[in-house]
């Protein structure tokens, strides 16, 4: 045996000269098709341990659906279906290999196992909320199954990937793993908003040259102004989500600045909190004060000990972002007020009153529903069509509301397509209780509440330590998503609620580890478990 591993170098070294040897003398007999072929076979050959042992590590593979939820367009922009009765964005074949290698590894690798997330009673809810919506509707599923099918289709996946986030990040540093990555992706994402907003190309626009099996449709992009200004869109769906996404961002890097006192995640932090203006939307502006208001909560006097940052970092957004702030004040207060902006109810022909605006559809809706005695549980999970960017139309009519109504999205559905039934709330609270009832407003209400408060308990377990800052971190985080789901329809985009699921899977596995000041220790750790 110890023979053979000292010939194995010589070996590995001879097999490389001959393969080399082989290649030039197909390109010298002129044989370039055939070079290709063995160069490509071997190259694969080579690969395949690193892939296998890449394949084998589970927290690497969650940092990768993060790099891609994060950094590759998901709103049609890019699509791998050529040929196909149907069309894949990228994060459908990621998230589908990965959940599809995850199951059969829990059938075939006893140290594979299901971890309980600790939240199986809100999660439960949300499922019988949904499912419950489905079959006291199936009269209304009909004429629109195949949405509903797809709807339940991704919902499940993401419960899915909860649990496999859950199961197999089981130790702090592959959380932090992929938080880091998280960081670091999100300020790549910054960095394409902030060149958008000064020149108006979107980097993210150019991925087919590096991967050139998908497929690149730019019709779909929306392409958003205010006040003369661009509004980036980057990889997101739309400006909201963008600003929104790098807002929520923005706490976990603080987080990383403070556990592991390098000035490189201080930068990150302002970058991705830069960035968040750069789409021109209030939405990120009110996630950055809930973060620092659960900040506040937590952690008060050293949040406190921050405030001269305040000044260089208002000196940097104007600097890199010129006008973003005046843009974002006169979002906050416009010439009628905020209040009659939002409730304003237009008039068009024939009399027709058009809800545009978020406040003024809230009671027409709910009376809708109570009117249809569907308080309970809503008119059905998915059964509500509405048109973002679908047509030339919709994105011209978006590029012309977003100048009246702040980044409100409504005027996409003045110009729907043919299958769209309903209005685009902008509000996800309004939506969830109309497409599953009182039943699934709470659920979510619970599940949202329960992640905060015990990561809440984490954070005081560990506050005389540096890791104690990642539960405030992801605490604030979530909080914020909470928040911001009132300011826009949240999970009609799949960037920032994929990522809220990764947020609050990469809880679930934090909750599971004792608490970094030891102690009480494991006793500690399932008792936060447990709690509510």
């Amino acid at each position: 045996m110890a023979s053979f591993a000292r010939r194995a170098p010589s070996l590995a070294a001879a097999a490389i000269a001959a393969l080399l040897a082989l290649l030039c003398a197909l390109l010298l007999g002129g044989q370039v098709r055939a070079a290709e072929i063995v160069a490509v076979g071997s190259l694969l050959v080579l690969l395949t341990p690193t892939v296998v042992s890449l394949a084998r590590s589970w927290p690497l593979l969650i940092c990768g659906i993060a790099l891609v939820d994060l950094l590759i367009p998901n709103d049609g922009r890019y699509t791998l279906g050529a040929g196909l009765p149907f069309q894949l964005e990228p994060y459908r074949i990621v998230a589908g290999l990965l959940l599809l290698g995850w199951l059969v590894a829990l059938l075939v690798d006893p140290r594979v196992r299901v971890r309980r997330t600790g939240f199986e009673g809100p999660l439960a809810l949300i499922v019988i909320a949904t499912l419950g919506s489905e079959l006291l509707n199936v009269g209304r599923l009909g004429a629109v199954s195949s949405f509903v099918v797809k709807s339940l289709w991704l919902f499940f996946s993401f419960v899915l990937l909860l649990y496999l986030v859950v199961s197999v990040l089981r130790t702090r540093r592959a959380i932090e793993q992929v938080i880091t990555v998280l960081v670091a992706a999100g300020c790549v994402e910054a960095v394409g908003a902030l060149i958008q907003r000064r020149t108006g190309v979107n980097i993210f626009n150019y991925w087919q040259h590096l991967l050139p099996f998908l497929r690149f449709d730019g019709s779909v992009e929306l392409a958003l102004m205010r006040e003369g200004q661009i509004r980036a869109l980057a990889s997101a769906g739309q400006p909201i989500e963008l600003s929104n996404v790098l807002a929520l961002l923005t706490p976990l890097a603080v987080h990383l600045a403070l556990s592991r006192r390098q000035r490189r995640w201080w930068g990150a932090a302002a970058l991705l909190a830069i960035g968040s203006f750069a789409s021109g939307s209030r939405t990120g502006v009110i996630t950055l004060i809930v973060v620092l208001c659960v900040f506040l909560w937590l952690r008060p006097r050293q949040t406190l000990r921050c405030w001269p940052a305040v000044i260089p970092a208002v000196l940097l957004l104007h600097l890199f972002v010129p006008g973003a702030i005046g843009g974002v004040l006169e979002g906050f207060f416009p010439k009628q007020g905020l209040i009659a902006q939002q409730t304003e109810v237009e008039t068009g022909p024939g009399g027709v009153k058009r809800y545009n605006t978020r406040l003024s559809r809230v009671g027409p809706e709910l009376n809708a529903l109570a009117a249809k005695d569907a308080l309970a549980f809503g008119i059905g999970y998915g059964t509500r069509v509405v048109g973002r960017t679908g047509s030339p139309g919709a994105q011209e009519s978006a590029n012309l509301a977003s100048i009246r109504v702040d980044e409100s999205s409504s005027g996409i559905a003045d110009a729907a397509s043919a299958q769209d039934n309903a209005q685009i709330l902008d509000d996800q609270w309004l939506d969830t209780i109309v497409e599953t009832g009182i039943v699934g407003l709470c659920a979510w209400l619970w599940l949202l509440v329960a992640v905060v408060w015990r990561l809440r308990r984490r954070a005081k377990m560990e506050a005389l330590t540096p890791e104690g800052w990642l539960p405030v971190a992801i605490a604030a985080a979530i909080a914020g998503f909470g928040v911001s789901m009132a300011l826009y329809d949240a999970f009609s985009f799949i960037q920032g609620t994929l990522l809220m699921y990764l947020l609050i899977g990469c809880a679930a596995a934090l909750l599971w580890l004792p608490p970094a000041s030891g102690g009480s220790g494991g006793a500690s750790g399932r008792a936060a478990q447990t709690d509510a």
